[in-house]
């Protein structure tokens, strides 16, 4: 398996989802270990869970991608707030994922469908300043504080990467790449 490019991660709109899939979002995206690390760590009912599932039909602005790792739910990728190309991106891993060691990979898989399966031109996002795995990771994928974000706003900080940084830089990042790789290899098709 050579990072980036691998037949072990798929991508699901969560507009395609069957009724399982979404039970099995919900489930992953309640489970405490992962709440615990959300921007609101409140539980999620399964009718707000359902209401959220039936806006997303026909809404230009959001998007949001489960991702499964040889076949197993591994995480969610998600842009909000999408307009001329760039949105407000945003995700979470199972707690599998983390307990597997495969949070950079699943993400990083995550942002490069983003931007070369979907074309988004620019993902911006924001980070608990006390969220030091979260920042250590999206140091790792390039993304940097925002020139426009001088300040940060209720212990969050502005964060960005573009497509051309992504495709020149992080997607190329020798250190990076290697890691990922062997994490997978540890890992296995499992």
């Amino acid at each position: 398996m050579n990072a980036p490019f691998s037949a072990l991660y798929t991508f699901k709109n969560f507009t395609d989802l069957t009724e399982q899939e979404s039970d099995e979002v919900l489930r992953g995206r309640n489970d405490p270990e992962v709440r615990r690390w959300m921007a609101s760590d409140r539980a999620i009912s399964a009718d707000d869970h359902g209401r959220f599932m039936s806006g997303l039909r026909g809404n230009p602005h959001m998007v949001y991608m489960r991702i499964e790792r040889a076949g197993r739910f591994a995480g969610v990728y998600s842009l909000n707030d999408l307009a001329a190309s760039s949105g407000l991106g945003g995700f979470w891993v199972t707690a599998d994922t983390r307990e597997r060691l495969l949070a950079l990979n699943v993400v990083f898989q995550g942002m490069d469908y983003m931007f070369r399966g979907l074309g988004i031109e620019r993902i911006y996002g924001r980070q608990k300043q006390d969220n030091l795995s979260a920042i250590r990771l999206n140091a790792l994928l390039g993304l940097v504080p925002s020139e426009s974000n001088t300040a940060s706003v209720g212990g969050m900080q502005q964060i960005e990467i573009t497509k051309q940084h992504w495709l020149q830089s992080t997607a190329q990042d020798a250190k990076l790449l290697k890691l990922m790789n062997r994490m997978e290899a540890l890992n296995g098709t499992t």
